[in-house]
């Protein structure tokens, strides 16, 4: 682990990651895999890098708080030392040189530190487990867009194919810009589940369907986890107020401390020892007063945080508030635009056409709206994908 070992592991390490990249594939050297919406879930949830580092978060968090309680746990130690003179380098070892010892030795947090490290223990890991809820909807959103998207495109593309004859070399994006744009969704897809391994075809009807009016009805309202994830930063900055206002009482300590449980030193002496005579119970109280107010800067700093706070949070409600509004009233306006040109389409379809240039002619017009719809329900699942991202998909609403 020093001198020129590290330059001997930091080779290794570089062939390793040389061989790594030999191995990586190209998108279109890799098997296509179809899967439903609900595997690809899982697959995300299992390794999905944004939700497994939450996840670390979540397991420190919980050691915390346990770490409340292993505290009051007796230590267990062993000491052991041997002296002797440079002369007698060359001798061998014997007992009278030799000396070692185990002890126990029990302690106690500060008694008035223990409930509020109890609290906030638990606090920090409720809210690591929010965190990873909110990941994972995020990463749910985004992977709902994609295939959306990705759905929409493949919509296109068929109709392209089938466009008139004076239409389709201005509008058709070519082989390249396909094969392009196909290689960059399965990346997207391949990124959103933490699977490398394959192409993978999340079939579209296996998706959940977005009910417009079912989301409009939440928009009034927060979403569960939105409201817990504010409710846990006022709680956190609340919680640092209590922390500093502890100064102001008396620290009290504890700890039971036993002679060596085994001794040995050079045959003079030996044993166990477990007498009670010996072992100590030690409390100390002690008490310093803040005669130079420096809690009390601290105290009146964490409240100001605490307001501060709460001016964020109510900010972002307005900013969300106004968020929802304006996306309210875009999809009502597509959804009614939607509505007026599937019934126009219905009735240029039903109408018989009394020429062939207007057969033409209409052929066209149905052609151009048809694309139309679709590049517009395109634009839409932007605003699909905040609805999913800010009350998660339909099997989660709560009504």
């Amino acid at each position: 682990m020093c001198s020129c070992s590290v330059k001997r592991h930091l080779a290794r390490a570089q062939a390793r990651v040389e061989g790594m990249y030999t191995e990586t594939q190209n998108w279109d050297s890799l098997p296509v895999r179809s899967i439903t919406w609900n595997q690809a879930v899982s697959l995300l949830v299992k390794h999905n890098v944004g939700v497994l580092e939450v996840e670390d978060q979540i397991r420190q968090a919980q050691r915390e708080s346990l770490s409340v309680y292993t505290e009051m746990v007796p230590g267990l130690s062993y000491y052991g030392y041997i002296t002797r003179s440079l002369s007698q380098l060359t001798d061998a070892v014997n007992s009278d040189e030799m000396s070692h010892s185990v002890n126990v030795t029990f302690g106690m947090p500060a008694l008035t530190q223990v409930p509020y490290r109890v609290y906030s223990a638990k606090v920090r890991t409720i809210a690591a487990i929010k965190a990873r809820e909110g990941r994972c909807r995020e990463a749910v959103s985004r992977l709902y867009k994609l295939v959306r998207e990705r759905e929409i495109e493949m919509k296109i593309r068929e109709l392209e194919s089938r466009a008139p004859d004076d239409l389709k070399t201005s509008e058709r994006m070519g082989v390249r810009g396909e094969k392009d744009a196909d290689g960059q969704y399965w990346r997207d897809v391949a990124r959103q589940i933490g699977r490398n391994d394959a192409r993978w075809n999340i079939l579209p009807e296996s998706m959940p369907h977005i009910q417009w009016s079912e989301y409009e009805k939440r928009l009034d309202r927060l979403s569960e986890l939105v409201v817990c994830q504010y409710a846990m930063r006022l709680e956190q900055a609340r919680m640092a107020q209590y922390n500093v206002a502890l100064n102001y009482l008396p620290t009290i300590n504890t700890s039971i401390y036993s002679p060596s449980l085994f001794s040995s030193s050079g045959g003079i002496y030996q044993g166990a020892f477990l007498n009670m005579d010996d072992t100590r119970i030690n409390l100390s109280i002690s008490y310093t007063a803040d005669t130079k107010l420096y809690h009390w800067y601290n105290y009146k700093q964490s409240k100001d945080r605490y307001e501060r706070e709460k001016m964020k949070v109510v900010d972002e409600m307005i900013e969300h508030r106004a968020r929802v509004q304006s996306m309210r009233a875009s999809m009502n306006e597509y959804y009614n635009w939607r509505g007026f040109m599937l019934k126009h389409i219905n009735y240029l379809n039903s109408k018989p056409a009394s020429t062939a240039d207007e057969y033409i002619s209409r052929s066209k017009s149905v052609y151009s709206m048809r694309k139309e719809l679709l590049e517009q329900e395109k634009n839409a699942i932007e605003s699909e994908a905040a609805m999913v991202l800010e009350y998660g998909m339909p099997d989660e609403l709560v009504h």
